[in-house]
């Protein structure tokens, strides 16, 4: 369902994601655990394809589709999406 292969990101010119392998499977549900400023949002934002987030090398392939560049409102009409979490 997700797939995500040699991933690197960079923001404001600086690569914050080296190297990210990921594959989700469908009906699988992933956590994704770690402290504040690891990466987690900004893996996130690039899968969605927020701008300031460049993918600089790697793939993103959803649902068999390839959608590393594509833009974010196509990225959507998949089926993707991402909602935020305020604690209490």
């Amino acid at each position: 369902m997700l797939d995500i292969s040699d991933l690197h990101v960079s923001v404001d010119g600086t690569e914050v994601l080296h190297d990210i392998n990921l594959h989700i499977g469908q009906g699988e549900t992933h956590v994704l655990m770690g402290p504040n400023g690891s990466g987690k949002s900004t893996l996130l934002k690039a899968i969605m394809g927020f701008g300031g987030y460049t993918i600089t090398s790697g793939s993103i392939v959803f649902k068999g589709k390839e959608i590393t560049y594509m833009p974010i409102h196509e990225r959507a009409h998949l089926g993707k999406g991402m909602m935020f979490q305020h604690p209490p």
